[in-house]
């Protein structure tokens, strides 16, 4: 079970990160706002990850 909630929180982050970039390269998404997408991004690969590797 914590396995697949780690996997998805670093699927999240990754496709935060890309719908972002993709919107600010669009001109759908101001600048102010990437700043805050990039970081929850990170902030959800960081954790994902981190439990990943956790497992005993």
């Amino acid at each position: 079970m914590k396995a697949t909630i780690s996997e998805l929180l670093v699927i999240l982050g990754t496709v935060m990160f890309v719908s972002g970039t993709m919107g600010y390269l669009r001109g759908e998404l101001p600048a102010e706002q990437i700043s805050g997408i990039g970081v929850l991004a990170l902030i959800f690969v960081g954790v994902g990850a981190g439990t990943t590797k956790a497992k005993p």
